[in-house]
């Protein structure tokens, strides 16, 4: 990995952070390996503010560093004077606590096969030929719109690369094709409707699975710490699938009412999608 001699002072940046807040005075009422800890933090959020390098290469130097030196950053004088605590095996344990968890791992999986979609081009390919089946009338193409967020969702653990960095490249090339434009009175010909109907698709998809959003993993593991309760993927689906269903049949219909598309129907889109594929 080679550095350019501007990106330099970003890389000492965070060094010399922490190694100021080691050098002030631990505050009265806070244990010393609290702050020295609190230090590597700070300089971690620093150093992914400037990135230097990749943000997943500062938090695994922050950890290693934290595991090198658990002596002074994770353990108290009195854990430490107990013959029976082993320090190195317990910062080991520390560092590598977030791997064991079930949660990290869906998620990973799901990356893999999101950049699978990526690489080979499946999930514009699913857009277009839903898009060609169902886009020769307007209220047919929000129906496609959401099915394509839903269809992409459990292998997409980020709705803005699902959504933003795969549906919409598709999506905003309909509206020109009407001389629909945003900002402008001709958005409400089409435009405006299948802008709408992609924020609804990506909010639906994004709480039907666990793997739909990030957040959804974050607050997994806040129920699981806290509540003691286990979802699988699997349950959180199955709980959800009514209402999901339910929204899925009536949001595309109720906003096509309630913000009609002058263009009701058209063989342009369908034939663009056909090209396309």
């Amino acid at each position: 990995m080679s550095l350019a001699k501007d990106n330099i002072w970003k890389l000492l940046a965070p060094l010399v952070v922490m190694g100021v807040m080691f050098l002030i005075p631990v505050p009265d009422g806070m244990p010393p390996q609290a702050w020295h800890y609190f230090a590597v933090f700070v300089a971690m959020i620093v150093g992914m503010i400037l990135e230097p390098i990749p943000a997943t290469a500062i938090s695994f130097i922050a950890v290693t560093i934290c595991v090198i030196g658990s002596n002074y950053l994770l353990f108290d004088a009195k854990e430490l004077a107990d013959p029976a605590f082993n320090a190195q095996k317990q910062a080991l344990k520390w560092g590598l606590a977030g791997f064991s968890s079930t949660t990290v791992w869906l998620v990973f999986g799901a990356f893999i096969f999101a950049l699978g979609y990526e690489v080979s081009g499946l999930g514009r390919r699913i857009a277009l030929f839903l898009v060609k089946f169902m886009g020769k009338r307007t209220l047919t193409l929000g129906y496609a719109i959401v099915i394509i967020d839903i269809l992409l969702a459990p292998f997409t653990p980020s709705n803005t690369a699902r959504t933003g960095g795969t549906v919409f490249p598709v999506i905003k090339n309909l509206p020109p094709l009407f001389k629909s434009f945003p900002n402008d009175p001709s958005a409400r010909r089409i435009g405006g409707y299948l802008m709408w109907m992609m924020v609804i698709s990506t909010s639906l998809s994004s709480s039907m699975f666990v793997t739909g959003a990030a957040p959804n993993v974050l607050g997994l593991e806040f129920v699981s710490k806290i509540a003691g309760i286990q979802i699988s993927w699997l349950q959180w689906f199955l709980c959800f699938l009514p209402v999901g269903v339910i929204l899925l049949i009536i949001a595309p219909w109720l906003s096509y009412v309630l913000y009609k598309p002058e263009i009701t129907h058209s063989e342009e889109v369908a034939t663009w999608a056909g090209d396309e594929l």
